[in-house]
């Protein structure tokens, strides 16, 4: 119950911190999307239920703070929510060169999916966009993901000893 009561407040302190303190002090041109490895973090570590909630909840913060067209964020975090969790039913996660490597894969799940939706609900093509400034935010991403994942571990009410992948 207490993951359901500290999970909104937890998320809006997360999404606050990565747009606007890491916002701050990268001067807006690198976003650490901290959000992403946490939606990544569900998918290994938990029960479906708590993750797609958590997914779910996370991509509607994103969508409100970006400014995006409504369930944009929530649409793709859960996508990739869904598809993290079905991998990990298969593989070993405890690896961090793995942790750095399938991060670094959802990062372009994600690229693709704002890519495919930009242009079909805005008719924009933002592909020079991915390319200049979300390639260098994923390779940060993805190399600072493993230590996001052992901060995520600490906190023990987000997977509740429940660790799927050992």
């Amino acid at each position: 119950m207490i993951f359901y009561v500290l999970l909104p407040w937890f998320l809006l302190m997360l999404v606050v911190f990565q747009h606007a303190v890491l916002g701050t002090i990268f001067f807006h041109s690198i976003a650490v999307e901290i959000s992403l490895v946490l939606v990544i973090y569900a998918g290994l570590r938990m029960p479906a239920l708590k993750g797609s909630i958590l997914s779910l909840i996370l991509g509607l913060m994103m969508d409100c703070i970006t400014g995006v067209c409504s369930g944009f964020y929530a649409l793709i975090y859960t996508s990739i929510f869904l598809m993290v969790y079905l991998v990990s039913l298969q593989v070993y996660a405890k690896s961090t060169l793995f942790v750095v490597l399938f991060t670094l894969c959802c990062g372009f799940v994600e690229g693709v999916g704002l890519l495919v939706l930009s242009r079909m609900i805005y008719g924009t093509n933002i592909l020079s966009d991915l390319v200049l400034y979300f390639l260098p935010q994923l390779v940060i991403v993805s190399l600072v993901s493993p230590f996001l994942f052992k901060f995520f571990h600490r906190i023990g009410w987000l997977h509740d000893g429940y660790v799927r992948s050992s």
